[in-house]
């Protein structure tokens, strides 16, 4: 059997670890339960560089800021009509808009992917803590027992992997929520 390879390492090393309890569980029928994990995969590494990469971004952005504002102060002084700097000034609000709304766009993809690494971490542990209970009861299967205390063991462990993915499934959801914001425009532009 190959191993499975995940995007998060965790739950590589979970999906290792649980490789006895999902041979028993195919030998009884029941769920697999590193499938189970794959729900839960995920790179949080990838999302930290692109958030890094927005907050470079919004340092850039505050920086086209500054030297924009820097312009139309000198403009100003220049004898420049009234109406260049209204129109500078709304301009000048969306620059720090933008610049506002990146860095927190940053701030909040650092946040996901600190939680979603949580999550898988906390998940690999906690099912590779039932695998290793359930131990005794997979070698019995693997070894051709079926009697109904390792069936019975063998299948509670794989339902409460899955029980335990489900959960942390669910923890996603307050994650989701904090995404809602960015699927509006920061920014109106005039």
């Amino acid at each position: 059997m190959t191993a499975e390879v995940f995007e998060h390492p965790a739950l590589s090393s979970a999906a290792v670890q649980l490789s006895a309890l999902r041979a028993a569980a195919g030998r009884l029928g029941v769920p697999d339960p590193v499938a189970a994990l794959r729900h839960l995969d995920c790179a949080p590494a990838s999302i930290s560089a692109s958030a890094s990469a927005v907050d470079t971004g919004a340092l850039g952005m505050t920086a086209a800021q500054e030297e924009f504002r820097a312009g139309v102060d000198r403009a100003e002084t220049g004898g420049s009509s009234e109406t260049f700097g209204t129109w500078a000034d709304t301009v000048d609000g969306q620059y720090a808009a933008a610049a506002r709304a990146a860095a927190s766009t940053a701030a909040l993809g650092v946040r996901i992917a600190a939680a979603l690494d949580e999550l898988a971490e906390s998940a690999a542990t906690e099912v590779c803590s039932l695998a290793a209970a359930a131990s005794a009861a997979v070698d019995a299967v693997l070894a051709g027992d079926r009697s109904a205390e390792v069936v019975s063991e063998v299948s509670a462990a794989c339902t409460a992997v899955l029980r335990t993915v489900s959960a942390k499934v669910a923890a996603l959801t307050g994650l989701a929520a904090e995404l809602e914001p960015l699927t509006t425009p920061a920014v109106q532009l005039s």
